[in-house]
């Protein structure tokens, strides 16, 4: 080896060891440090190697802007790598538009909404560095156009169901953005159905709210928007420096403290074995909360000086109590993880999971329940600057025996602005397309709308038949309901 190859081993050495976030704009280069770590020797070598980091980070010049990957980021690109379908992470949307629609506008929409937000156009390479993302340049927007209207009905029928089955399964390339693809197909003279499929990696539910506003008002006005919505590159160099090595060790003594001496496996009664190796096959059941139930969560939950989060989760628990005899049970809550207000409008995965370990019941009742799964939350949130897949590993090597299918038990309640899209002169109906696969062996989702709560559950198809899930997703509304004495319809 060169002296010039040790020299750069030894900075790529102590950029780790002394966790120092290296990110590139253009021609310069950042870094962010703890006290004392850049001295006299980093400073050295950071300033004879200087040209090559900057063409690491931005890929020999080709991007405009590099960082390293946000911790979830991290995760999603390990994830895909190793995902048998990697298009387990499409996030697929399916909007039927009335009215009408100018395509080459939206084409132009597009173009300009992939400009507004970096990580839509960024590409996520592993390099000497780690996992960065790399910002390139925008290009416009690819739209296709299909005119369905000569088809018989059921020929438009056909095409539209194959059209969107192709979406959902196709993966994306996380070296070659976009990570949003559009599909226009026009089914009748004033109707058009918009495929727009996203990575996850690039997303999540509180970033579709706004890609979705900030797409309708780019249509409307044909004009870039004035505010500055913030860049995930700027959120991962923030985050890295408060997710270390240091903050995980002591996020994971935490957890083996509170999850340490209990049984973390959830024994649901499945209608096949489970198999040595999961297929990765997954099904969705959607259900639906009646509004006046809803209503009486939310009363619920201010009475309790709690969320709505906390109620439904105490009423899940409930039910995998009841099929499991499981005195408690270890979910996956999701969280926004927008605790800046500089992160409100960035577009990024920024999603974690927070564990919480809750009572399937009690001699308090309901209410007891309900204030227990209130207190797991907030713990666990004043806990979860970590997010706790990063800490799977960590929590084992401590002595905690999480599931070897970990996580078995998702939950979704979301809290994200509305996900709607406002064109002049038309309606749309926005509808998330689930894919073929699963991430657990069963994810529960709750979005709050006009009726109530549009919910769906994602199972493992290996184990669970649908009508199986269908009287679980029953027997959860029915026993909510009756906990907070609301008659059903």
């Amino acid at each position: 080896m060169s002296a010039a190859e040790k020299e750069w081993t030894r900075l790529l050495e102590l950029l780790d060891e002394r966790e120092i976030v290296l990110r590139a704009t253009g021609e310069r280069l950042g870094y962010l440090a703890p006290a004392g770590a850049m001295d006299e020797e980093v400073t050295g070598l950071v300033r004879a190697h200087r040209d090559r980091l900057l063409s690491t980070l931005t890929g020999a010049g080709t991007a405009l802007a590099a960082a390293p990957a946000g911790v979830a980021q991290h995760r999603m690109h390990g994830a895909h790598a190793g995902s048998a379908d990697p298009a387990v992470w499409n996030i697929t949307q399916r909007i039927t538009l009335r009215g009408p629609l100018e395509p080459a506008r939206l084409a132009d929409a597009l173009t300009a909404l992939t400009e507004r937000h970096e990580s839509l156009r960024t590409r996520f390479p592993d390099t000497a560095l780690g996992v960065l993302q790399q910002v390139l340049p925008n290009a416009p927007a690819e739209l296709p156009v299909e005119d369905l209207r000569a088809l018989a009905p059921a020929g438009r029928a056909a095409a539209l169901a194959e059209a969107t089955d192709a979406e959902i399964r196709r993966p994306f390339d996380l070296a070659a953005p976009p990570l949003l693809r559009a599909r226009l197909l026009r089914p009748a003279e004033r109707e058009w159905v918009l495929l727009l499929t996203f990575h996850h990696i690039a997303i999540d539910g509180w970033s579709l709210a706004t890609v979705l506003d900030d797409l309708g008002a780019l249509y409307r006005t044909g004009e870039p928007l004035p505010e500055d919505p913030g860049r995930m590159t700027d959120h991962a160099c923030w985050e890295r420096t408060v997710v270390t090595r240091a903050t995980v060790a002591a996020c994971a003594d935490h957890w083996a403290g509170v999850l340490g001496g209990t049984p973390l496996s959830v024994d649901l009664p499945t209608d096949r074995p489970r198999p040595d190796r999961r297929s990765g096959r997954g099904e969705t059941v959607k259900f639906r909360v009646p509004a006046a139930v809803a209503e009486a969560v939310r009363r619920y939950a201010a009475a309790h000086s709690t969320t709505a989060s906390a109620v439904l989760l105490a009423a899940l628990a409930r039910l995998l109590g009841s099929l499991s005899g499981a005195p408690s049970v270890l979910v996956l809550l999701s969280n926004a993880n927008r605790t800046r207000p500089a992160d409100e409008k960035v577009v990024g995965l920024l999603t974690n999971g927070l564990p919480v370990l809750v009572p399937t019941g009690g001699d308090g009742g309901f209410g007891e329940l309900v204030d227990t799964a209130a207190e797991t939350i907030a713990s666990a949130l004043d806990h979860g600057v970590t997010p706790f897949r990063m800490l799977v590993e960590p929590l084992r090597e401590r002595g905690v025996v999480l599931p070897a299918s970990y996580p078995q038990i998702m939950l979704a309640v979301q809290s994200t602005p509305p996900i709607a899209l406002d064109l002049p002169g038309l309606t749309a109906e926005v509808e998330d397309l689930p894919g073929p696969s699963t991430r657990a062996d069963c994810s529960f989702g709750l979005t709050p709308d006009a009726d109530g709560y549009a919910g769906q559950a994602e199972y493992d198809a290996d184990l669970f038949d649908p009508g199986t899930i269908r009287g679980w997703l029953d027997a959860l509304v029915a026993d909510l309901a009756e906990q907070l004495e609301v008659p059903l319809p």
